[in-house]
């Protein structure tokens, strides 16, 4: 069963899901994970102990002094913990991140000119690093994000026969705005720092309405009539528990119901495929109008409707014995209707029946199948190590608890 139990929890981390992962903590199974980028963070900040205050052989000697402070420091902990003496940790508690937190920042504060400001600006950085870590690995972003752009690869041909779908209508409005003249002033006069805010207001817009439509959708995906009905889902996708058996002396009934973080960690699961698909739309789009337009926009037409006196185009190329021209105000534009074109296309996958039943009801059975396999999952624990983790189930883990 152990092997078993481990190849499973393997695909949900590879899923992006390690919240369904049964007794699932941030001691044993989170910053363990992360231990190895951790541990270089900790080595490249050894470098703090550099600076003006020493030269020459003084400098070697102050490196090699805090690097002796920063490994002992590891050393010690390891020794009270019991292991060896750089022996990775099986288990990271709070003296572990306390000594990654704490000690880079002894450097600079013994050996910098600036003490105070540099030591507490290090200690910063490593308590950012240290929550962005817990986050990254305590939901799998990373994989998370690997399976869904493999999954909405796998699926490129549905989007391109929906992105012709979509085309057509989207022509109807955003032509006009294309061949506009004051659209394209609008574009020549961006900065890049307005046009990345304007731009990321509507893609915020696009994804909310994808976000908020996820919560509703979760509290029916959880819900099974039979085993015989999980065993149909875990059979038909890649889970390492196919074929299925239907569990003797488990009720379907009896697997604990999802708690909060593992209603967070399926629901952004579902968010990151949706919005990944979303994402990729918009680029369709955009590219399309980039190609449109250096066929059909001349440059002395773009000159006009910009009312300068010449451009400074990003590149020049023939075609048919015509010159073609790629400038700023090309991607500008298309860069607004391909935003604009995301955000219509996520609102039509919320509201439209026949886009729901191409993208989200698909969507949908993939969590179907990873809460399938995790009724399985949980049933071959035991009908009694259930009993008693329902309580611990029932609410997620209280973080500095669990590092104490």
């Amino acid at each position: 069963m152990t092997s078993r139990r481990q190849s499973v929890e393997r695909w949900f981390i590879r899923r992006g899901v390690p919240h369904v992962i049964h007794d699932y903590r941030a001691t044993t199974d989170v910053f363990t994970r992360a231990v190895p980028f951790l541990a270089l963070v900790f080595l490249v900040e050894l470098f703090a102990s550099f600076g003006d205050r020493f030269q020459g052989w003084a400098q070697f000697g102050v490196f090699w002094a805090g690097a002796a402070i920063a490994l002992g420091a590891v050393g010690a902990v390891n020794r009270l913990r019991g292991r060896r003496l750089f022996q990775l940790p099986d288990r990271v508690g709070a003296v572990e991140l306390a000594v990654f937190v704490l000690v880079p920042p002894v450097l600079p504060a013994l050996f910098s000119d600036d003490r105070l400001s540099d030591a507490l600006g290090l200690a910063g950085i490593n308590i950012a690093v240290v929550m962005v870590t817990y986050v990254a690995v305590s939901f799998g972003l990373l994989p998370m994000l690997l399976w869904a752009v493999s999954y909405s690869a796998s699926q490129i041909a549905l989007i391109g026969r929906l992105v012709g779908r979509i085309l057509p209508l989207l022509l109807v409005f955003s032509a006009f705005l294309f061949l506009n003249a004051e659209v394209w002033q609008v574009a020549h006069d961006f900065t890049w720092p307005y046009y990345t805010i304007v731009l990321g207001a509507v893609a915020i817009i696009a994804l909310g309405s994808v976000a908020v439509r996820v919560p509703s959708e979760l509290v029916g995906l959880a819900r099974f009539e039979s085993w015989e009905q999980v065993r149909r889902l875990v059979d038909g996708c890649d889970s390492p528990l196919a074929p299925a058996a239907a569990p003797s002396g488990f009720s379907v009934a009896d697997v604990p119901a999802l708690d909060r973080m593992d209603r967070v960690n399926l629901g952004l699961l579902m968010f990151v495929a949706q919005a990944v698909r979303v994402v990729l739309v918009g680029v369709v789009i955009g590219v399309f109008y980039v190609a449109f337009g250096l066929l059909a926009v001349r440059e002395a037409t773009i000159v006009s409707w910009v009312a300068a006196d010449a451009l400074d185009p990003l590149a020049r190329f023939g075609l048919f014995g015509s010159e073609l021209v790629l400038t700023w105000e090309l991607l500008g534009v298309s860069g607004f209707i391909a935003t604009l074109s995301a955000l219509q296309f996520a609102v039509s996958t919320v509201t439209d029946k026949a886009y729901r039943e191409h993208f989200y009801d698909d969507m949908a059975n993939e969590a179907r199948e990873v809460l399938a396999t995790r009724a399985l999952y949980l049933s071959e624990l035991g009908k009694d190590e259930h009993s008693r983790s329902l309580v611990s189930l029932s609410e997620p883990p209280d973080f500095i608890s669990e590092l104490s």
